[in-house]
């Protein structure tokens, strides 16, 4: 009968295991798929498989969690990592009942379910590990886009307030055209517009657009590119090590054999 270290191992084994990965994958997905179709208007028959097939999904993940937890000495030691919070976290809002199968909030709930991918994917995890490291970057630069804004709206509001269209009548309805105008959405229209009244004020519309939508939001996409780049580095530089050491573990075990090698000779 196997002891519990070996049940232990065998466990860890099938949870780092590629093929349950992809396996939990395709759980996941299929269930992303059944709400899916659960939006469509179903006869009661379809409604009870989907349901039974929920419940099975979320046992399903149950186990998947326990298992996981179960593979460390310390159990709490779990929790130490961001992503399995994330996943324990997923599965809690799986287990919210769902009661003859109307709750709105549970199967919205659900739907999260799809987001374990990412702790699934480890390309997924990379880029969001990247938003992460970058976020603090980004969110200068969104002060800055801020600062532009505000002062463009405002110039908006004192040049443009007598638009016909009333699209920079107060400093809110200034702040939602100038978006408007970052997304060329219709952008030519509310320029136009604002010639009527001053026309050298496409100057005003060129300068906003080559700030905020040619150059800081560039600059948005060029520090989430470095921090992907760093993290390529960093899992570069972790494998390098990794393998460092294996090859150091390999030698000093050669020597060991050699060693062993040679007193059995002198003893025979």
């Amino acid at each position: 009968m196997p002891t519990i270290k070996e049940l232990h191992e065998t466990l860890i084994y099938l949870i780092n295991n590629r093929y349950f990965e992809f396996f939990m994958m395709g759980i996941i997905i299929f269930s992303a798929m059944l709400i899916g179709i659960d939006t469509f208007e179903l006869s009661p028959v379809y409604e009870d498989i989907i349901f039974t097939l929920d419940q099975l999904i979320t046992i399903i993940f149950l186990i998947e969690i326990i298992a996981r937890i179960s593979t460390y000495k310390n159990p709490l030691d779990f929790f130490k990592d961001g992503w399995n919070v994330f996943d324990f976290v997923i599965v809690s809002m799986s287990l919210i009942p769902i009661e003859g199968n109307d709750s709105a909030v549970a199967r919205l709930l659900r739907i999260f379910r799809i987001l374990r991918i990412i702790t699934i994917i480890p390309e997924l995890k990379g880029i969001i590990n990247s938003l992460f490291r970058s976020s603090k970057s980004i969110m200068y630069v969104f002060i800055l886009i801020f600062i532009v804004f505000y002062v463009f709206a405002i110039v908006g509001t004192v040049l443009f307030k007598e638009a016909p269209s009333g699209l920079w009548h107060d400093l809110g309805t200034a702040l939602l055209t100038l978006f408007r105008v970052m997304t060329f959405e219709g952008w030519t229209d509310v320029m136009y517009e604002s010639m009527e009244i001053h026309p050298w004020s496409w100057i005003f519309y060129i300068i906003f657009i080559f700030l905020t939508t040619f150059t800081f939001l560039n600059m948005i996409i060029g520090i989430i590119l470095d921090s992907l780049n760093k993290e390529h580095k960093d899992d570069e530089t972790k494998e390098s090590r990794l393998l460092a050491e294996i090859v150091e573990q390999n030698r000093v075990l050669a020597k060991k054999v050699d060693k062993l090698e040679e007193i059995i000779k002198k003893e025979n």
